[in-house]
């Protein structure tokens, strides 16, 4: 597989978000895309994993 042309393409829109100052917009970008590519493959057999921390699943715990 030819990834050249894509490692280029890549690295310029990189470059360009760089440049413009919205990298971390990118990112969130393509976490969310990583994401939904897992759970789009993901089986029947999987069960639900999480990727993402939610709110109620931190458990506060009190010193003495």
């Amino acid at each position: 597989m030819n990834l050249d042309k894509l490692m280029a393409w890549v690295a310029a829109i990189v470059l360009l978000y760089a440049a413009t100052g919205n990298l971390d917009q990118f990112q969130n970008w393509v976490w969310k895309a990583q994401a939904k590519a897992i759970y789009d493959s993901r089986s029947s057999t999987w069960g639900s994993p999480r990727f993402f921390s939610h709110e109620s699943s931190h458990v506060k715990v009190k010193s003495k």
